[in-house]
């Protein structure tokens, strides 16, 4: 049997999952959060005696989504505690409703605030690790520039560092893709929520694309985006600023020039070759490497 300390290669637990769990931030804001503990075959969840490590995915992509199902397993069964927590003002959580795609400012300060709440567990031991890819590596990087002092770890997959150079103007004009995914979050937003309109509007965009690029340039108030403001907004920024401003030095759009401020904790940084972060990543690496003392490593493949 693993200790408090160990975990195992080998699956030896079974799967106990705490749902919604609403954690509270330093607001008062309350995000939803389903939590996946080990439990033995008698039944018996792990606890203050044999406290066990927390992963935790922060996502703007629903924590319910099915690209966890064989994940989420695979850890507890091996000892670690899997955590998946949806973002403030995504899914389940609450927030005042404002979200602003990837740059959003409040990110940091809620993944502290994470994974502090995690560590005064009972049954954790204090270490967390963090993974994801995409937007969940972005929420990352901004977590770790707040030093949490019970994150151990990190693996940052096909994350961007800095929104203007490696996603929304990868070579000077707007990357076009950032307008549909634009969309993709705008469907699940809290400014859309269960209105069927809405959706319709958002949903008839989708289909015709191609149409819509073709209509460029277009204004505020003139794409379906309109019943999102705040994902509106963010995407004609993206468009506009075509110089780099004030906007896109923030901390939440740029997480480069802060990295001196990065937790020194073991990181791994992984991208695919034909991936569009592929030299985020690769710049990630060596800024890691030649600051940490904690082991760093990169993993690039050829997908």
């Amino acid at each position: 049997m693993t200790t408090s300390r160990e975990t195992s290669s080998q699956p030896q637990y079974g799967v106990h999952a705490l749902r919604d769990v609403m954690m509270t931030m330093r607001d008062g804001i309350r995000l939803a959060t389903d939590i996946f503990l080990p439990c033995h075959g008698d039944g018996r969840v792990v606890d203050a005696s044999e406290q066990v490590p927390a992963l935790l995915v922060r996502t703007s992509y629903d924590k319910t989504a099915p690209e966890w199902d064989e994940v989420i397993p695979y850890y507890v069964r091996r000892g670690y505690a899997f955590v998946i927590q949806d973002l403030r003002s995504r899914f389940r959580s609450e927030g005042d409703g404002h979200y602003y795609h990837t740059i959003n400012p409040w990110e940091g300060d809620d993944g502290y605030d994470t994974v502090e709440w995690l560590a005064e567990q009972d049954w954790c031991s204090g270490k967390i690790g963090t993974l994801g890819s995409s937007h969940r590596a972005i929420t990352q990087t901004q977590l770790a520039l707040r030093k949490p002092p019970h994150l151990a770890a990190m693996w940052v997959e096909a994350g961007p560092t800095n929104i203007y150079r490696h996603e929304a103007r990868e070579g000077g004009a707007m990357s076009l893709q950032m307008f549909g995914a634009a969309h993709l979050h705008a469907l699940d937003s809290h400014e859309v929520g269960n209105d069927p309109e809405k959706a319709k509007i958002i949903f008839d965009a989708m289909r015709d694309m191609g149409d819509w690029l073709r209509k460029f340039p277009l204004k505020p108030g003139e794409t379906a985006l309109r019943v999102a403001p705040d994902l509106e907004k963010t995407v004609f920024d993206y468009y506009y600023r075509g110089e780099y401003d004030e906007w896109w030095s923030q901390e939440s759009a740029n997480q480069e020039p802060f990295f001196d401020q990065h937790a020194d904790v073991a990181v791994t940084v992984s991208c695919g070759w034909y991936d569009n972060f592929v030299g985020a990543t690769a710049n990630y690496f060596v800024k890691m490497s030649h600051q940490n003392e904690s082991p760093t490593r990169l993993v690039l493949g050829a997908w």
